[in-house]
């Protein structure tokens, strides 16, 4: 998290977040070090897909065809997160934590991530055998080095 921390500072770029399976783990790992208020404008938890909808502005109708874990909800999730927030970057998740959900094409483990900047995003799957907290902690984990990659090859 240092890593990002100083990236951010010292290219003086903002950042928000959108989640939703982890549920407010991302904004609290990144508010969580002394200084993020200079580059962390906020998080929004959307959990639900009619809050997806309504707060995030994602089509109902790419939730419903491509389901609430996907590529492209993870990625009109994190562009208008950039976009309300007016952030220079913006990350957003969305998985299946279990005990419950998934199916046999994205079983429970199975998350996606996405980086918004400017008016492009990039999204990634992953996949992580565990507990809902484990899972939720790994994406964490992966969500804050695919930001600090995904800004470190942009500069």
């Amino acid at each position: 998290m240092h890593l990002l921390h100083n990236l951010l500072l010292k290219s003086s770029s903002t950042l928000a977040v959108a989640e939703s399976f982890t549920s407010g783990l991302l904004s609290s790992k990144i508010s969580s070090v002394s200084g993020s208020s200079n580059y962390f404008k906020g998080g929004l938890v959307v959990y639900q897909n009619s809050v997806k909808s309504d707060i995030l502005s994602v089509p109902m109708n790419i939730i419903m065809e491509k389901t609430e874990v996907s590529h492209e909800v993870a990625k009109e999730m994190a562009i208008n997160t950039l976009k309300k927030f007016n952030s220079d970057y913006s990350i957003s998740t969305t998985g299946y934590a279990g005990p419950n959900g998934g199916n046999k094409n994205c079983p429970i483990g199975t998350f996606f991530i996405a980086v918004a900047c400017c008016s492009e995003s990039v999204s990634k799957r992953f996949f992580f055998k565990g507990n809902r907290s484990e899972i939720t902690h790994y994406a964490v984990e992966q969500a804050i080095l695919f930001l600090f990659d995904y800004i470190k090859n942009k500069k």
